[in-house]
């Protein structure tokens, strides 16, 4: 275990963080699943009697005016453990393909509810953020990336019972500075206030990633352009891939339209039951065609913790890198009320081709959402197939290395290898990443082997990226990628 990402899921209970769990739990043979947490946002409470909410200055409609003192949008803490439920008809299977998929009674144990009053609730220590607490204490030297699919309140409640703890010891310096190393928050946005009052101005150096990319896989996904990522977010393939003949844990795996009635979800996000959903959402107010029953829905959170996934794209080592998730920038108008930079990383946008050979510029995430969606079809096999036949993305190694020192006009070769081949042959291809690496380096290829002549004009100190991206096209087309830097 020594050498996963460690990982926590804070989540809001908002319908695609429902979605998001049962997808993310297919990947937890990956990652080291440390705990999921419920906790509340701008867009779900359970409410806190006698509680009032503050003025407020927000535009949004649909919040503005929701009491705190009453639940709104509540959908309980239930769903979770019937989740894992389902996660445990289909978890024989998955131990058969990978031992390392955790059981469902240690998934259940580390399932707690966090603050969940209302928007921003920190009243008091919960079991989520005790055991956040404890995560963030810990000796393990691992970073620990918690997710955050809803508000930040439980993870700045946890902050704030080890600042109460340690704040006035001689410690608390080299504690500061450890907790602010350790902790990294991959964030779908800013969905309560506790980011800016309170971890912003006592902890600025947490790092925060923005991972909000809503065009291109949440409810919105339409405004994307044309092309393969689109065809797997439409019915047909949601209905061949994900959601029929799977198992339970790809069978309560909500669509639009698709006939779902949500407990305590608003009239006006019965993304299932209300026949009217799409007038009320995304589509016709956007000029968009109307979503058919059983097209993709919405995982606006999982951004989070595809970016946590190893595919060979480097992106832990610099979220500029770029990844499944798109790719970043330190932003560095963020400050706090202090004057302090604050550790925030924002997402960037790309060049990408649609179908028609039109180059168009949108969300950085969007030219993975089709491998994503792939990768997704072949883990839902995974739930039902014959352990012999799971098929898995090809995981790619370079002869020659991944980091390598050149010189002026030295020609570089790298041989791309499969480190996990199987009877289905692996495709190559390669490009240097000219928005990561200085210019006037070519590329070129040969008898399977890859040549980038470095300019001979090439100053000490320069760097050029190349990433060599390996597909082995079975019954779904998976994709591992080889992120080679090349220093001057």
């Amino acid at each position: 275990m020594a050498d996963k990402i460690r990982t926590i899921v804070t989540q809001d209970a908002e319908v695609d963080d429902q979605n998001s769990l049962r997808h993310f739990l297919l990947y937890t043979n990956e990652l080291e699943v440390q705990g999921i947490v419920q906790t509340s946002s701008i867009f779900h409470w359970i409410g806190v009697p006698g509680a009032v909410r503050p003025e407020t200055d927000s535009d949004d409609p649909f919040v503005e005016s929701a009491p705190f003192d009453a639940p709104f949008r509540w959908p309980g803490t239930d769903w979770m453990f019937e989740t894992i439920s389902d996660y445990e008809t289909v978890y024989p299977n998955l131990k058969a393909i990978d031992p390392n998929y955790p059981t469902p009674d240690y998934l259940r144990s580390i399932t707690k509810i966090g603050n969940i009053g209302y928007s921003g609730e920190v009243l008091a220590p919960t079991e989520g953020s005790e055991l956040i607490r404890e995560r963030i204490l810990d000796d393990d030297p691992r970073p620990l990336y918690i997710q955050v699919w809803g508000g930040t309140n439980t993870i700045a409640r946890a902050l704030m019972d080890i600042e109460a703890e340690f704040g006035a010891s001689s410690e608390w310096e080299a504690l500061h500075r450890k907790i602010s190393e350790k902790v990294i928050l991959t964030a779908c946005g800013e969905q309560d206030e506790t980011y800016r009052t309170y971890i912003a101005e006592v902890w600025p150096d947490i790092q925060f990633v923005k991972t909000l990319q809503m065009g291109s896989y949440a409810y919105p996904w339409r405004t994307m352009p044309e092309g393969p990522s689109k065809d797997t977010l439409h019915a047909a393939f949601m209905k061949e891939h994900i959601l029929e003949g799977k198992g339970p844990l790809l069978s309560g795996y909500a669509t639009w339209c698709d006939g779902k009635y949500y407990e305590g979800e608003d009239d006006k996000a019965q993304f299932g039951a209300n026949p009217n959903i799409c007038d009320v959402w995304f589509g016709s107010q956007f000029g968009l065609p109307r979503y058919d029953p059983y097209d993709f829905l919405s995982e606006g959170d999982s951004p989070t913790f595809f970016c946590l996934l190893d595919r060979g794209l480097r992106t832990l080592e610099n979220f500029g890198y770029g990844g499944l998730s798109g790719k970043y920038v330190k932003d560095a108008e963020q400050k706090n009320s202090k004057g302090a930079p604050l550790n925030y990383w924002d997402v960037t946008e790309t060049d990408y081709t649609d179908r028609d050979g039109n180059t168009v510029r949108t969300e950085s995430m969007w030219p993975y959402v089709a491998e994503i969606q792939n990768e997704f079809a072949a883990r839902a096999d995974w739930c039902v197939c014959d352990p012999d036949c799971a098929e898995r993305n090809p995981v790619l190694s370079i002869e020659e290395g991944l980091d390598l020192v050149v010189s002026p006009g030295d020609s570089i070769s790298l041989t791309p290898r499969c480190e996990n081949e199987t009877t289905i042959p692996v495709s190559y291809s390669a490009w240097i990443a000219e928005d990561l690496s200085d210019g006037g380096a070519a590329l070129s290829e040969g008898n399977g082997t890859y040549s980038v002549s470095i300019p001979s004009e090439a100053k000490k100190g320069s760097t050029y990226h190349v990433l060599v991206r390996g597909e082995r096209a079975g019954n779904h087309p998976l994709t591992g990628y080889a992120h080679v830097i090349l220093s001057v």
